[in-house]
């Protein structure tokens, strides 16, 4: 349990990110408030770790290995922290201030490591490359969620992210529509090639996308157009498979309409979580010990850069109830329900 001395602190930590929302590699005020408390209490702060400006780090207890305990701060475009990672910040560094003060006991050193861009970059694939977890034992983390559920060792899906952007030809849409090519046409062919090959995907396979660019106005024949997707799937093969399909398919509808095609990496790939039995056994006894009854390896159709960590360090995380009630993430109402 966090000692009370701490709880006031850590509540208005949460209020204040949660209020004052930071995009991904942008969450300078988050960490600055986080410093500070470190600071209030008596724990030094390394910051630009890595060479990330909003990636930080501080630590307890003996030198050499340590259990990681990975804080997240940034926000979401329009719905801000609706994915509750101001929360994520409150407990973990909850977590770092209580084993802080039972220092002379622990037998291995505990480490406080802030991942900035979850939701778009993959902080902690960046900390992994330059070395931050090499001395690492364990990982630990936090994720809120609702309905009232406890969980440890959720399993996430793998997601990359491919951009595709259309090239055909302007022509005016009234007087010579046969002389263009319609790029925004090649897009929505993609989209409904999209729809229709869901139902052929396994039952926690994931394809999700948006148009970012379709035209400049209605009486021009767009010549340009270009739209985000999210592939998700349980196994990397699997999910390799999917690329390669989805890949045809834009090659497809330029065919279709024709329009050229060029295919980007729009992020690195997170890798599906390995959550480690072992810790998930034993955060389910101190939970339980605690009078919660945690589910345990439920799959989760949703990713993270957690799970980059989680192939190369053991890992697990409690999923925490933010609210008795069923709530979408990524919402406003997950928004309102983790101030």
């Amino acid at each position: 349990m966090i000692p009370e001395r701490f709880r006031d602190d850590l509540v208005r930590l949460s209020r204040e990110i949660n209020a004052d929302p930071e995009l991904a590699y942008e969450e300078h005020r988050a960490v600055a408030r986080i410093a500070a408390l470190l600071a209030k209490h008596g724990h030094p702060v390394e910051r630009d770790l890595g060479g990330l400006a909003t990636a930080f780090r501080t630590r307890v207890g003996p030198p050499g290995p340590a259990v990681a305990l990975l804080a997240e701060y940034d926000a979401l475009p329009d719905v801000g922290h609706g994915c509750g990672h101001n929360l994520i910040s409150m407990t973990i560094v909850g977590a770092f201030l209580t084993a802080a003060s039972q220092a002379k006991d622990l037998q291995v050193g505990i480490e406080l490591i802030g991942t900035p861009a979850e939701e778009k970059g993959g902080g902690k694939i960046d900390l992994l490359e330059k070395g931050v977890f090499d001395e690492s034992v364990a990982a630990l983390f936090s994720h809120p969620g609702a309905g009232g559920h406890w969980s440890v060792s959720e399993r996430l899906l793998g997601i990359t992210a491919k951009r595709v952007i259309y090239e055909g030809l302007a022509a005016h849409a009234a007087v010579s529509p046969e002389a263009g090519r319609n790029a925004l046409t090649a897009l929505i062919a993609l989209f409904v090639a999209v729809d229709g090959w869901r139902q052929h995907l396994p039952k926690a396979a994931r394809v999700h996308g948006i148009v970012r660019e379709g035209g400049v106005a209605s009486n021009i024949i767009p010549s340009r157009a270009v739209g985000d997707f999210g592939l998700r799937a349980a196994e990397m093969d699997r999910l390799e498979e999917m690329v390669g399909t989805f890949e045809e398919m834009a090659k497809g509808a330029a065919l279709q309409t024709g329009t050229t095609v060029r295919i980007e990496d729009a992020m690195r790939a997170y890798l599906p979580v390995n959550a480690n039995p072992r810790l998930g056994a034993d955060l389910a006894r101190e939970l339980e010990r605690l009078g919660k009854k945690p589910g345990r390896g439920k799959l989760v159709t949703a990713s993270g850069d957690i799970g980059n960590v989680s192939q190369k360090v053991p890992t697990d995380y409690i999923g925490f109830p933010v609210s008795g009630d069923e709530i979408p993430g990524h919402s406003h109402k997950m928004r309102e329900a983790s101030v």
